[in-house]
């Protein structure tokens, strides 16, 4: 066990023997930043929602893109960046040892080619308008997703159908305004429901069929609030809430807020079918600690947001899955990945890859981007086998004794993922300011980039007061309108996507904006951070992602099991 400073923070961590033996098993250095500067400054790097228009730069067809004009980035539509008249060893450059190996990287990366939206491009029907994504049908606006039919504003899913609104569904139909959804059939307004249908205002219940603000619950039907009911009590006192209308709605979210507020919460959220588990969010996984919003993941630590299983021995990674392994340090790469260092955005089949960023189906290279199937290439220059592993060896040698240092002093030697400043994305346009939100004066002292985001430029014609109050009263006619958000004044519209699917849900049409309804839905998920406080019946002691000063009632997993219904 050894105690380190982070470089970027400057708190100390630990690290454990389990840790170095990865490390030594994969041949990197042990980090010299700490887990959560580690996942900040991968987060740094990833733009899901942050979209722009522009021009291809090569067919010059209008698209949306992550990447805004005014970057020194070439940008190409998916069609043209998947095509086959190029592959990236257009801009092949040879190592110089007397330069640096980062500054060498950068000026390789603002010479290529950028994809415009980050998706497998080739499992997409009729899905334009989507971001990390792949294997969509129908879709419009959701962010690292796979396989989802007739999906519009949804994040985080796999398997998912016919829902709005969603953050975190996993096999889900008919789903509203829902967080933390599993194997749930027509719900709204839930969290954290596994197996339920028909359950709205609800959080924490599993197997729950006809329920209405319940929490807790296990295998029951026809409660309010934890009360049981009649099968005709149940109608008719749900007829009475009226939740077809927005009026009926806020009753209920007010009055189940204030009901949730009394009863116990898990330490951390996940399920049974965890062992040897630490962190939050974690599903169906083995010997994998400090980990957040996993599922199916064995033997690794400090992964987030990996969706899609299986994932084994991984460090440090951030993002998807899919049969991903011996990974470090890597963000959004997956799909059958293997044995990839220091990488983002290289899938699907990514084998041994260092220093690569969208090296799309490649193996055996080493500090290249946006290279397409290629194999034994250094700066998308192609070697032979025997060329290269000498010149790998020699590059990372240089990395070391000659280390790239940032303006705050920051080194960055063989080892470290790529420094902020190589992100072709400003701070505060990527999912880092959603976890770790900063100041615009903090972002720029920190030495990242800062970007002022333009507010969409529409007239409004339509208040939200003039907005139906029940779907019944919605004319296809409100397409063409564009509404004003109730909370952030800007303007929105209504797509006949969502229309079917208010429709087939039965839910109202929303008064707020897409990008303010998932904030709301984001802060409703507990941070990845984790606490030491004590369980409030019991008092022993736990780990939780409750802070300390929250008001909420928070148990021990023994405690909290013996009292769920």
């Amino acid at each position: 066990m050894e105690t380190k400073n982070c470089q970027n923070c400057k708190k100390d961590f630990v690290i454990e023997p389990d840790d170095f033996n990865f490390y030594k098993k994969i041949n990197v250095p042990p980090p010299t930043w700490c887990p959560g500067c580690r996942f900040q400054r991968r987060l740094a790097f990833l733009n899901w929602i942050t979209l722009y228009k522009r021009a291809c730069a090569n067919c010059n067809e209008s698209i949306i893109s992550n990447l805004r004009d005014g970057t020194p980035y070439r940008v190409f539509c998916p069609k043209c960046w998947f095509g086959d008249t190029w592959d990236g060893t257009e801009y092949g450059m040879d190592y110089d040892p007397n330069r640096n190996f980062f500054e060498q990287l950068a000026e390789l990366k603002d010479k290529s080619t950028f994809m415009a939206i980050e998706n497998l491009y080739s499992t997409l029907v009729n899905s334009p308008y989507v971001n990390a994504t792949a294997y969509q049908k129908d879709c419009f606006m959701v962010f690292n997703a796979d396989y989802g039919e007739r999906t519009a504003y949804c994040m985080v899913y796999a398997h998912v159908a016919d829902s709005l609104d969603g953050y975190r569904f996993k096999e889900v139909e008919l789903c509203y305004e829902c967080v933390g959804m599993y194997k749930s059939y027509h719900c709204i307004y839930s969290e954290e429901l596994d197996s339920c249908t028909d359950t709205h205002f609800s959080r924490s219940c599993s197997g729950c069929v006809d329920c209405v603000g319940c929490i807790n619950l296990r295998n029951k039907s026809n409660c309010i609030f934890n009360q049981q009911y009649s099968k005709e009590e149940y109608k008719k006192k749900v007829a009475e809430m009226r939740l077809d209308t927005r009026e009926g709605i806020e009753s209920m979210l007010q009055q189940s807020r204030e009901f949730f507020m009394t009863q116990p919460r898990r330490a951390t959220a996940g399920n049974g079918l965890n062992v040897n588990t630490t962190g939050d969010f974690i599903y169906e996984s083995k010997n994998t600690k400090d980990s957040y919003m996993v599922s199916s993941v064995e033997d690794s630590r400090f992964v987030q947001m990996l969706t899609m299983g299986p994932t084994k021995n991984c460090y440090d990674y951030t993002n998807w899955g899919y049969g991903a392994e011996n990974l470090y340090e890597c963000l959004t790469v997956g799909e059958s990945a293997y044995n990839d260092h220091f990488s983002a955005q290289c899938w699907p089949n990514a084998l041994n890859l260092e220093y690569c960023f969208y090296a799309n189906q490649s193996k055996d290279c080493f500090g290249c981007y946006n290279l397409k199937r290629k194999q034994y290439c250094i700066l998308n220059k192609q070697y032979t086998k025997e060329e290269y592993l000498v010149l790998r060896e020699k590059i990372i040698a240089d990395m070391k004794t000659n280390p790239y240092t940032d303006e705050k002093g920051r080194v960055w030697s063989y080892g470290e993922f790529f420094p902020f400043m190589f992100s072709p994305f400003a701070y505060n346009e990527t999912m880092a300011d959603y976890y770790f939100p900063l100041s615009k004066n903090e972002i720029i002292e920190g030495g990242m980039q800062w970007h002022d985001i333009p507010d969409s430029e529409h007239t409004t014609t339509m208040t939200a007061d003039q907005v139906p109050e029940t779907v019944a009263d919605i004319d296809d006619a409100i397409q063409k309108e564009i509404i004003e958000c109730a909370e952030c004044k800007k303007g929105f519209r209504i797509t006949t996507l969502e229309i079917q699917l208010h429709r087939k849900i039965g839910v109202p049409f929303p008064v707020k904006c897409w990008k303010c309804r998932f904030k709301r839905r984001f802060n409703t998920v507990n941070p990845p951070q984790l606490y030491d406080r004590f369980c409030m019946k019991c008092e022993k002691e736990i780990k939780t992602s409750y802070v300390p000063e929250r008001s909420e009632i928070v148990y021990c997993e023994t405690c909290y099991q013996q009292e769920a219904n």
